[in-house]
């Protein structure tokens, strides 16, 4: 389970504000960025910097950080672990340099809650406190959603569990929340991806992907996708 204060997209939202304000400082001949705002990969180098934002469509891009990026995150560059492969939701324009190549200049991204749903411990209880899904798809070899959670500035614990029951041909996943400390207040968006490469020879084409929340309107609720 992943224990958070606040929410994934806390940083996302800074870098927007900044941009919108820049763009609003900068007079009627400032060319507002075409950005495109989607979930994405961030891949690393072998000292931990941003070295690529891979598209769900394939396609693999440099990165440059706008200064509106560091500027919301105190002029420090993010940095990932090494060699590896970070989900994230980004907020990015692609331009064409003079060398002809395409390089992608992040203004605003942010981690997603992206981890690998495991059963839960035996004598572990499946809490399931209400929240609001607004959409939910597959793209990138991911499990992508975005929920709405009432809280104001308390804990939440939150993650995936694997409840596939015995002989479906596929995968189940269970959206765990456990309200630790908090009030229901305001809608906080959260921003998730489940990646399926862990569970690789255990899905073939075909099978089901069925993802089980507990919402305010439907209650317990299934969204299946053939794969």
């Amino acid at each position: 389970m992943i224990q958070f204060k606040s929410f994934p997209l806390i940083s996302l939202i800074a870098g927007l504000l900044t941009l919108l304000c820049s763009c609003e400082q900068a007079g009627d001949d400032y060319r507002y960025p075409s950005v495109v705002t989607d979930y994405a990969c961030i891949i690393s180098d072998a000292t931990g910097q941003a070295d690529q934002l891979l598209l769900d469509n394939g396609s693999r891009y440099p990165i440059s950080f706008t200064d509106e990026l560091l500027e919301a995150n105190k002029g420090i560059r993010p940095s990932f672990k090494t060699d590896t492969l970070c989900r994230v939701v980004s907020v990015y324009e692609l331009v064409a340099t003079e060398q002809a190549d395409t390089v992608a200049y992040l203004y605003a991204m942010s981690k997603t809650s992206s981890s690998t749903p495991t059963p839960l411990p035996e004598g572990e209880e499946l809490h399931q406190h209400p929240v609001y899904l607004q959409s939910i798809w597959l793209s990138g070899g991911f499990l992508n959603m975005v929920l709405e959670i009432k809280a104001l500035n308390g804990k939440h614990s939150v993650g995936y569990v694997d409840t596939t029951p015995e002989g479906m041909h596929g995968k189940e996943f269970t959206f765990y929340h456990k309200v630790i400390s908090d009030v229901e207040s305001y809608r906080q968006k959260f921003y998730g991806s489940i990646p399926l490469a862990p569970f690789s020879t255990q899905l073939q084409q075909g099978d089901t992907l069925r993802f089980v929340v507990n919402t305010y309107d439907k209650g317990n609720t299934s969204y299946e996708f053939t794969l």
